[in-house]
């Protein structure tokens, strides 16, 4: 009978002992498989062949203390080739946050009394900077300027070359808002358009921002017409989100899509897709601990 029990007891510490091993959770100091990214539903895949570009309206960043940490990490994750923001209040937040991520470079728009800056994040291994930014119509004591786009807030225009070697003119805006401008913005407009296309006429341009309206509005009270009316050289990339469902707008709170991307002729056969990133679905407190606008991003062929 001792005998029995004996080997009865033998018998479970073996199944024990092979159990446990399968359930050991000690991390392996030689694995270097990558933790999966939070936001790893949200966003679309990327690669060296393509050139991906964001318009991101990053709402008086940053908005908390924390939300400098959480914009590193989605920039990161999505890694993007250039990204162009929006609604930069602090300068210093803004220079430590191109500082911390590694590999990338960025430059804010600094004019004296504004608080709502423009500013282009991009990636060092893709992109190479052939034109600096710079303000358009950047004579600021022009009232027909200040009044079209705000006395301290002028288009920001840069020249970049991807590594494929395809180059791109981006005009990044945040045109003025609400009910009562819509003159403004209008006037805004022919302005952007003029310089296009008296200066890129035959350059790939991409001209993004917050336009701060609908371009689904009748064409007799839709301030960006004189865009759409020129369909044989400038397309909304975003004109088919912004006819879609609320759901996949850009300005959730509204609702309502007024972040846009235009491309001008020389890209129309480039675009692979255009999509706004519902970062909130990852992230649930997106809205109040990061913007209160969605990315958009267009995704091009560079070949």
């Amino acid at each position: 009978m001792q005998k029995k029990y004996w080997l009865f007891g033998l018998m479970l510490w073996a199944v024990v002992a092979c159990g446990s091993g399968g359930g050991d959770t000690t991390p392996d100091p030689d694995d270097n498989t990558p933790e999966p990214s939070v936001y790893e539903d949200c966003l679309v895949q990327v690669s060296e062949q393509t050139l991906e570009v964001v318009t991101w309206n990053i709402e008086n960043f940053p908005i908390l203390s924390g939300t400098v940490d959480k914009v590193k990490e989605i920039i990161e994750d999505f890694d993007a080739d250039i990204i162009a923001l929006q609604e930069i209040q602090s300068l210093d937040d803004f220079n430590d946050l191109v500082a911390s991520i590694d590999g990338w470079s960025g430059h804010v728009e600094h004019v004296s009394g504004s608080s709502q800056r423009l500013a282009y994040l991009y990636k060092e291994s893709e992109i190479t900077v052939t034109q600096q930014p710079s303000n358009l119509y950047a004579d600021f004591s022009d009232s027909d300027y200040n009044n079209a786009f705000t006395s301290v807030r002028r288009p920001l225009h840069i020249q970049i070359q991807h590594s494929s070697g395809m180059t791109v003119d981006l005009i990044n805006v945040h045109m003025k808002c609400c009910d009562g401008s819509e003159d403004r913005r209008t006037r805004a407009s022919e302005l952007v358009k003029d310089y296009i296309d008296q200066n890129l006429a035959s350059s790939n341009v991409i001209f993004l921002g917050d336009f701060n309206d609908e371009i689904t509005d009748r064409a007799d009270d839709n301030v960006y017409q004189n865009f759409i009316d020129d369909a044989a050289n400038f397309e909304f990339a975003t004109m088919d989100i912004a006819e879609g469902p609320s759901s996949g707008w850009s300005y959730p709170s509204w609702p309502s899509h007024i972040d846009q991307i235009v491309i001008s002729n020389e890209l129309f056969d480039n675009e692979i897709s255009t999509q706004v990133l519902t970062l909130e679905q990852c992230l649930t407190n997106y809205a109040e601990t990061v913007s209160d606008h969605r990315p958009v991003l267009i995704q091009l062929s560079t070949n």
